[in-house]
């Protein structure tokens, strides 16, 4: 057993300037999802993003 602290996640919701985003910690902005940036989004629609974001790859939908 080992008395690490595990590293805080890359991807979180947060409120933005106008509406709700995924923040990437990596970038220190909206993240980035196919083609567009994650903001200006209500909160149900950026939890759901993160979710696709955070989503093991067993866990996404194969297109």
């Amino acid at each position: 057993m080992t008395d690490e602290i595990p590293s805080p996640s890359r991807f979180f919701v947060r409120m933005g300037g106008k509406g709700w985003m995924v923040y990437d910690r990596e970038r220190k902005g909206p993240a980035l999802i196919r083609a567009g940036w994650a903001a200006g989004l209500t909160k149900e629609q950026a939890e759901q993003a993160l979710r696709s974001l955070t989503a093991s790859p067993a866990d996404k939908p194969r297109f």
